[in-house]
């Protein structure tokens, strides 16, 4: 039996991590002859049912359980760094594992984890016994030594799988690291495994009353509340509320709706609450052409929700990922430069992109009018837009493709 370790997946409660984790369970699965564990670091409420139910995977082959890592030392110091490390390198049943699979994010990176170098120390070691393969990242950049000379010494004993291209040539031209990295893409850029479900398809949009390009969807970010866009909640939801308005005024949306998603929940956020908070600030002629989807419907039926509509507006970036990959255009409202590389480099359509993380464009109605002009320049050229973004799309297949054949190939 092939045994492989998968971090990055811890619920399927935000619908992007739950994309890219879906497609390498698959993916892998599908690559990898015989018998397949995956050991999967969940949250402990996460239920492993639903993830075999999204991965369509035939569980007599395939087997996925929960990694027990309770009671493991943290890496919140040096202490609990060295503990870790002892513990690995005389662990019996890490050196049971034949591939370690850390999932992207944008997590190694100093936004985040600003010690990030006890992570990539642990990656190091743990690629001793088995390989380590960090799958469809966005990494750095890196200002602190200590992070500079673990991705300088240690990284190039692990496979990177960067997901944009700025990753990839920021870890040639910064650190000279080529031959253990493969240019991937956003794992969500490729084909969930129900996705080709007609019938569900159908269910899903009846289950709402939407109808195929009657519709545009919007998604509310709850990344205001981690220090994103503008600190001044009030002014940041009545400014989603004012552009839900605007997108249903402008000509081209006439007699069609809004779909409001949310795309988070329990451990990530409820994005439900950001709905409720928008459909409070709406007049009701504008709340009655209104559509919100506020269950906890994971992630392939998200994606049908989102394919389904003309365009999507949305603070997260997974949501436009989906878009786009149905062949739809999405207008991203970024707070962070890994919208530029997923979206921007990757796809070629940095027009779609909004740098929203400017507190001066909530204070008013700037944001407003840029969401506004953008949703109605991609009207205006809709099916060609549609028609690009089908042809980007192939291309960042044809790479996670490649990138799951390369990892596959590892474990052979």
């Amino acid at each position: 039996m092939t045994r492989i370790q998968l971090r990055g997946l811890p619920s399927l409660d935000n619908y992007g991590t739950a994309m890219m984790g879906l497609v390498t369970i698959a993916g892998l699965a599908q690559r990898i002859p015989g018998p397949v564990q995956f050991d999967v670091v969940l949250h402990k409420e996460t239920d492993i049912a639903e993830i075999v139910a999204e991965t369509g995977i035939d569980p007599a082959r395939v087997r996925i359980t929960r990694a027990n890592l309770g009671g493991r030392p943290r890496l919140a110091t040096p202490a609990g760094l060295w503990l870790r490390l002892r513990e690995l390198i005389g662990s019996k049943s890490i050196r049971d594992f034949d591939l370690l699979v850390v999932l992207g994010g944008d997590d190694i990176s100093e936004y985040y984890r600003p010690n990030i170098w006890r992570y990539i120390a642990l990656y190091w070691v743990r690629a001793r016994s088995a390989p380590v393969a960090l799958l469809a990242q966005t990494i750095g950049p890196f200002a602190r030594l200590p992070n500079r000379l673990a991705v300088r010494f240690l990284m190039p004993s692990l496979r990177v799988v960067p997901r944009d291209r700025w990753t990839t040539g920021y870890l040639a031209d910064e650190f000279g690291l080529r031959r253990n990295v493969i240019q991937g893409s956003d794992l969500a850029y490729n084909d969930l495994p129900l996705q080709h479900d007609s019938a569900l398809q159908a269910e899903t949009l009846a289950r709402y009353g939407l109808v195929p390009e009657r519709y545009a969807t919007v998604v509310v970010s709850g990344m205001q509340k981690d220090g994103y866009y503008t600190s001044d909640a009030a002014a940041y939801y009545q400014r989603w509320a004012d552009i839900v308005q605007a997108l249903l005024a402008l000509p081209a949306m006439a007699e069609k709706r809004i779909c409001l998603l949310a795309h988070t929940f329990g451990i990530y956020g409820d994005e439900s609450v950001n709905i409720a908070r928008v459909l409070d600030l709406l007049p009701a002629e504008a709340r009655a052409r209104v559509v919100p989807v506020t269950d906890r419907i994971l992630a392939t039926r998200a994606r049908f929700v989102l394919g389904g509509g003309l365009f999507t507006v949305t603070g997260r970036m997974h949501p436009a990922v989906s878009t786009f990959q149905m062949g739809k255009p999405a207008i991203t409202l970024a707070y962070s430069k890994k919208y530029e590389g997923v979206i921007g480099t990757m796809l070629g359509r940095s027009d779609l992109i909004i740098d929203a993380n400017h507190p001066e464009l909530w204070a008013g109605q700037a944001i407003v009018d840029l969401v506004a002009t953008k949703a109605e320049q991609t009207l205006a050229r809709h099916d060609q837009l549609c028609a690009d973004i089908r042809t980007a799309i192939a291309e960042q297949k044809k790479m996670v493709a490649a990138s799951l054949d390369d990892l596959a190939a590892l474990v052979r």
